[in-house]
C-alpha cells in the first residue's frame, strides 16, 4: 500500500469519525450534516471510501456494513441511533487498523529465524530430520493436522458462532450481534420459533427489541363515560371494597368508586 493511498484512506476515515462523534455530542439529533442528514452522508462517504479501499487492496465489505447501520437513521429512536453510531464507529476503527497494517515482504515470510532452529539432515542418520540445537522436529502429520471444533453428543458444534483468530474488536462485536438468536444460552428451538414470530432472528434483534405499546395514563375519563372492554384511566374516591369468593378457590374484588 503506497503512502498516498494510505493517507487518503486515513483522512476519509477520520472525517467520518469526527462527524459521528459530533452527532454523539449533540444527543443524536441528526444535525451533524445539513442538508440530508447522516444517511445521505453515509452514502456519499461510502463511494469515496470504497474507491480508497480498492486502491489500497482492502476488502470493501466493512463499507457496506457502515452504510447499513446508518440506513433509515432519521426514522430511528434515540436509543437505536446511539447503537447505530457505536456500531459504525467500530467499523471505522476496524478500517483504521487495516489501513495501518503493512504487509510483510514475501522473502521475509519465507526466511526462517536461526534462533528457532533449522531443520537439516544428520550425516549419521540421513533418513531422519534433526533440529540444530538437539530438538527433534514435530512429525509432519502433527504439523498438518488442523484441530476441529469439539462436538456434543448430538453431533452439533458447541458454539454456532465462528470467531477467527486475529479478528479486531469491532469485527468481533459485529459477528456476535449478527449471530442467530439460538446462540443465546437457554434459547432452544421452541423459544427461537416464538422469537421469530416477533421478528427477532439475531442477537441484535433481541437486544434492541423494545416495547411497541404506549399507554397514556394522563388522559382521564369520567366514570359515566367509560367505554366497555377498553383500557382507560379514571380518578375517583373509593367508598367500599368487598372480596367475593369465586369458583376454584379464587377471590373476586369489587370496589365502589365515585367521582
Amino acid at each position: 500500500m503506497s503512502n498516498t493511498t494510505s493517507s487518503a484512506l486515513a483522512s476519509c476515515i477520520e472525517r467520518a469519525r469526527k462527524v459521528l462523534q459530533y452527532e454523539q455530542r449533540t444527543n443524536h439529533q441528526d444535525r451533524a450534516i445539513k442538508p440530508g442528514g447522516l444517511e445521505l452522508f453515509a452514502v456519499r462517504w461510502a463511494d469515496e471510501a470504497s474507491a480508497a479501499c480498492k486502491s489500497a487492496g482492502l476488502d470493501i465489505s466493512p463499507i457496506h456494513h457502515f452504510t447499513e447501520h446508518l440506513e433509515r437513521y432519521r426514522q430511528q429512536d434515540p436509543m437505536q441511533r446511539a447503537a447505530s453510531l457505536r456500531a459504525a464507529l467500530a467499523i471505522l476503527n476496524e478500517l483504521d487498523t487495516k489501513s495501518g497494517e503493512t504487509p510483510a515482504p514475501e522473502d521475509a515470510i519465507k526466511r526462517v529465524p536461526t534462533a528457532m532452529g533449522v531443520v537439516g539432515r544428520d550425516k549419521a542418520n540421513p533418513k531422519g530430520g534433526r533440529v540444530q540445537g538437539g530438538e527433534t522436529p514435530a512429525p509432519r502429520d502433527a504439523i498438518n493436522r488442523v484441530p476441529t471444533a469439539r462436538r456434543d453428543t448430538n453431533g452439533a458444534p458447541e458454539s454456532p458462532i465462528r470467531l477467527e483468530a486475529g479478528m479486531t474488536a469491532g469485527h468481533t462485536v459485529l459477528t456476535l450481534l449478527s449471530a442467530d438468536v439460538t446462540a443465546v444460552p437457554g434459547v432452544g428451538a421452541s423459544a427461537a420459533a416464538k422469537l421469530h414470530s416477533l421478528g427477532i432472528k439475531t442477537v441484535r434483534d433481541l437486544l434492541f427489541y423494545f416495547p411497541r405499546e404506549h399507554r397514556d395514563y394522563s388522559k382521564l375519563e369520567k366514570i359515566a363515560r367509560l367505554p366497555f372492554n377498553e383500557v382507560t384511566t379514571t380518578m375517583g374516591l373509593i367508598w367500599e371494597v368487598k372480596n367475593i369468593p369465586g369458583g376454584s378457590g379464587r377471590m373476586r374484588t369489587v370496589a365502589t368508586i365515585s367521582d
